[in-house]
């Protein structure tokens, strides 16, 4: 079976560009749809401590890629707002890990469910073909997410 040609470098950058903002504008929808009451900041936060924890401030700043004083200032409004708990080191004192609380995980599980719905509304207007085209292109966004080549 003959190989499609290598896009351009030009067709790439368009490609990427448009990928690019329509995952960024998709992913800004989302989070406006899912978790009324915190800020996109301190939702994904909630969801890196929920998904590795327990986990120290400093494998979560690691994680969200921020540095640790920004990460101190989120970590205090996760525990103001009894999303997540800290839990001291019974071996070194100067660690505290963090972990999501019941209601962390209740606000976590909500948002998930008001975002699959936000999403499965809008899929129901796209056609069976369209869907398929989107479950490949789903599974091709994992890949490059992943770093992998697809």
């Amino acid at each position: 079976m003959p190989t499609a040609p290598a896009p351009s470098r030009t067709e790439s950058a368009e490609l990427a560009s448009r990928l690019r903002m329509s995952v960024w504008r998709a992913a800004r929808r989302m989070r406006r749809e899912s978790a009324p009451g915190i800020t996109p900041t301190l939702n994904a936060a909630l969801f890196t401590i929920d998904t590795h924890g327990p986990i120290t401030a400093g494998q979560l700043a690691e994680h969200e890629q921020v540095r640790k004083p920004t990460m101190t200032r989120t970590i205090a409004a996760l525990v103001d707002l009894g999303l997540v708990s800290r839990t001291p080191d019974p071996l070194d004192g100067r660690v505290t890990w963090l972990q999501t609380t019941p209601d962390g995980k209740q606000l976590l599980l909500r948002s998930r469910r008001r975002t699959d719905e936000f999403l499965a509304q809008r899929l129901k207007r796209l056609t069976p073909q369209e869907r398929a085209v989107l479950n490949e292109a789903a599974s091709l966004l994992e890949r490059l997410s992943a770093g992998e080549a697809p």
